[in-house]
């Protein structure tokens, strides 16, 4: 989970690679072709002034390099063509909520030709006409995307009839359901939709909408193209996470160009303190390398991409824990486990690791540091506590299995796990006794963490003071029944609007108009 650093935006043609020997070389060339330069030819670039230049370059080993990933070339070149095709098959989900529709639609200008538009909004009833409004006119020369409304009752309906009731909930004095509010349903709302309606799409993105530099989220997109092109091991999932090269403040009437947010900061660094826990606890010794690292850096990733598989195959927390919690269950899932801890969590499934897939496959995950700066809407303090507020409950609250000590109980007798001369219940004992204490002690670091920002925690409700807050596990989206719910979204639809997709029709395509006057007291264009 090393750190790729994008080097250009646009890298030429992007002439095909292959292997030659250990090094990458463009393919068609040839090692002792005239064209290239040997070592004497170096000597001549510099004078005799510029020995340090010279030592510069001939200590530079690519295999000494730490921050190359295993499998991956110190610098490679993706061609286009292989970007243009992965970018083909991605959606980009762009959940939104009181943008204003001109900064969405810099957003969406952003995002390449070939990839699938998915607006998911949460805004009140006349934002959300005029996001329609803005969508419609932007698709007009053929650009596939969708739209929806997150309180979409036929969506809802169908959530609650084909296996994710949890997702939705009662109308505040209504008879009727929605789904819940948060950025993580939105998300969940936006996976369900495209697997269902769009499902040759492969890969699906995520990009903020309030993002106010249209270039900077083209680069993200083919940054995410990247990462898939570029993972090391072949028939695994793959997820692709992205680190801005910069997040400018104004400070004193100058810009700042602040390499890590603040949330993402507190984040960043509790995730690296459970995947410090995880690597003392593990019995493989597998995770060594990541005690006291900092390998993470990318928890609060709003911009992160990954495979069709992977999305529905994850848990997905609520609201801004989504991401943060992409972590949390990737280690829970995959991460070595003693004996113990993997009995006692199955045994408990039905509790804390409620919805727990068991037979995840291996996951590779791309962070990569982007150039562009990350100009987005200006939030308050309020906000950016209640983000890492949410990424801290997602670990306090779902340590994984062999960190949490409410899988101590004893289990029930597994037939299918055979006794091992590994396995004795006294070193057993004794083993998953320390982990579950260094788990009690990240819980307990938390809880010093927040006493010390007493004062930056608290709030009007003081929520934040004892314990953060515990965030909505959510079952994957796999469970959901996706020829039930298309049927049902596409025929009840309330809020739905598919433009350009000619192997999608909707039977009718304006019937929001009577629901959305009867709610917000608005028409919204035909």
């Amino acid at each position: 989970m090393h750190l790729i650093e994008v080097l250009e935006l646009d890298a030429g043609s992007g002439i095909p690679l292959e292997t030659v020997g250990s090094a990458y070389t463009p393919q068609g060339s040839e090692q002792g072709d005239e064209s290239s330069l040997d070592d004497s030819d170096y000597d001549d670039l510099f004078s005799d002034e510029d020995e340090d230049m010279r030592d510069l370059e001939s200590d530079t080993d690519p295999e000494d390099d730490e921050s190359v990933l295993d499998g991956v070339p110190p610098e490679v070149t993706i061609p286009q063509a292989q970007l243009d095709s992965i970018l083909g098959q991605m959606a980009v989900i762009v959940p939104c909520k009181g943008e204003d529709p001109n900064t969405i639609e810099g957003v969406l200008s952003g995002i390449p030709r070939g990839c699938l538009i998915v607006l998911v909004s949460n805004s009140e009833g006349r934002a959300y006409r005029k996001e329609v409004m803005m969508l419609r006119k932007f698709c007009r020369h053929a650009r596939p995307a969708l739209a929806i409304h997150q309180s979409d009752a036929a969506a809802a309906a169908a959530f609650n009839m084909y296996g994710l009731p949890d997702l939705v909930t009662h109308v505040a004095g209504g008879s009727h359901k929605r789904i819940r509010n948060g950025k993580g349903e939105g998300m969940m709302l936006g996976i369900a939709l495209v697997a269902a309606l769009c499902p040759q799409r492969r890969y699906v993105a995520f990009v903020d909408a309030d993002i106010t530099v249209p270039g900077a989220v083209n680069e993200y997109c083919r940054a995410f193209a990247a990462g898939f092109a570029l993972n090391p091991n072949p028939g695994t999932e793959t997820m692709v996470r992205l680190r801005w090269a910069s997040k400018p403040k104004v400070r004193n009437g100058e810009i700042d160009y602040t390499c890590e947010g603040r949330s993402s900061q507190v984040v960043n660094r509790w995730l690296n303190k459970l995947l410090s826990a995880m690597a003392d606890a593990d019995p493989t010794g597998s995770l060594a390398a990541a005690r006291d690292s900092e390998i993470i850096v990318t928890g609060n990733a709003g911009e992160h991409a990954m495979t069709m598989d992977l999305a529905l195959s994850l848990r997905l927390a609520n609201g801004y824990a989504i991401e943060p919690f992409h972590f949390v269950e990737l280690l829970d899932q995959l991460a070595p486990q003693n004996a113990a801890a993997a009995t006692a969590a199955a045994a408990h499934a039905a509790g804390y690791n409620a919805g727990r897939v068991p037979n995840l496959q291996p996951v590779t995950i791309m962070q990569i540091r982007t150039r562009n700066p990350h100009f987005h809407r200006v939030t308050d303090d309020s906000h950016v506590r209640s983000m890492w507020a949410s990424g801290l409950g997602s670990i306090y609250h779902h340590l994984p299995a062999s960190l949490n000590s409410s899988t101590t109980q004893t289990p029930s007798p597994q037939p299918s796990l055979p006794p091992s001369p590994s396995s004795s219940s006294s070193s057993l004992t004794a083993f998953s006794s320390k982990s579950f204490a260094r788990g009690e002690k990240l819980r307990g670091d938390i809880l010093d963490f927040l006493a010390d920002n007493h004062e930056e925690n608290d709030n009007s409700k003081g929520e934040l003071v004892h314990e953060p807050p515990r965030p909505r596990i959510y079952p994957p989206v796999r469970q959901l029944d996706l020829d039930g719910f298309r049927e049902m979204v596409r025929s009840e639809h309330k809020t739905l609007y598919c433009l350009n997709l000619p192997h999608f029709k909707l039977p009718r395509p304006n019937t929001i108009a009577p629901v959305y006057h009867h709610q917000y007291g608005v028409t919204p264009p035909l």
